[in-house]
């Protein structure tokens, strides 16, 4: 009984691998246009999202649907932030900071060293059949994830980010889905729209050696980012380093203060999302990113002074 339990566990596994690399084909490749909303919290936005190539370049546009119209787009290894009444930015990266959870760009075979991956069973979703596949987190420091995929295509149709107590944190969900053979005339425009050039954020090196450092952090994260930089709209260069496990990224940022500074010590949580700053010293340190308050306040406890 013991070898049938495994080998079916095995197979499970492989099922829910096959579906999450057929999600990764689909949203590269695939030409659609998608409506969805994301609801955090008390508050739920609505976006729509467009997809295709163009002479073998990806393009996406994220459109929210609510408030004065922000607007993301990609091309390629480019993402332009635009947003009326501010000047629009580009920075050099494939995926683009905003509602579309990170999973469903990570690496399988390398996430697999800190989730499990479970194929549950198959489901409903905005009128379409769907796959559901769990994505458990092995240990307490991160999240799990909930991924419908849409049975024909593989296409996202459904997201939800649950902590280790079952609590449903952040959903996304689509309400409507049109595959395409062509793209559309916005994936068409923007091939051809002039952006602004990428926008370096790091005056001198990516990989920045700092006079601090982090002490403990959870198994599997590793730091990708370290730099100095001013943040956009401030005087006040910080200290910067950014951590990942290939599907959770978050962000430390140090500040030396100044006499008469006044900061806010605390933490909060909209959603997922965990914010906590500490002042160590004569330093505020602050963390930003979808990690469990516990873990958060541990990894910020633990830094220091080289």
């Amino acid at each position: 009984m013991a070898t049938l339990f495994f080998s079916f566990s095995a197979l499970a596994n492989d099922d829910a691998t096959t579906w999450l690399s057929k999600m990764k084909t689909a949203l590269s490749e695939q030409q659609f246009e998608m409506s969805f909303v994301v609801v955090h919290g008390n508050k739920a936005d609505p976006w729509r999202w467009y997809h295709g190539q163009i002479n073998g370049q990806e393009i996406e546009v994220l459109t929210s649907l609510n408030g004065p119209g922000q607007q993301i787009v990609r091309r390629g290894d480019n993402v332009t932030y635009l947003q009326p009444e501010q000047l629009a930015y580009t920075i050099q990266g494939n995926v683009p900071a905003g509602p579309i959870p990170e999973i469903i760009r990570s690496d399988i075979s390398k996430i697999s060293q800190w989730y499990d991956f479970h194929l549950v069973g198959k489901s409903r979703v905005a009128g379409l059949p769907a796959r559901l596949i769990r994505v458990i987190a092995k240990d307490n420091n991160r999240f799990n994830y909930w991924l419908w995929l849409h049975e024909e295509s593989g296409l996202l149709l459904k997201s939800a980010l649950i902590n280790q107590q079952g609590e449903v944190l952040e959903q996304l969900q689509v309400s409507n889905l049109q595959i395409q053979s062509e793209p559309n005339e916005l994936i068409a425009e923007v091939a051809k729209a002039e952006l602004p050039e990428p926008y370096n954020l790091v005056p001198s090196q990516s990989h920045l050696v700092l006079d601090w450092s982090i002490g403990w952090m959870p198994e599997g994260f590793a730091k990708v980012k370290s730099d100095q930089h001013y943040l956009l709209g401030q005087k006040e260069i910080v200290d910067y380093m950014m951590l990942t496990d290939g599907v959770v990224w978050f962000s430390v940022y140090v500040r030396r203060l100044n006499t008469g500074d006044k900061i806010t010590i605390g933490e909060f949580s909209s959603g997922a999302n965990h914010y906590a700053s500490h002042q160590i010293g004569e330093y505020e340190v602050t963390l930003i990113g979808k990690i469990p308050p516990k873990t958060a306040n541990q990894l910020l406890k633990s830094i220091y002074w080289n």
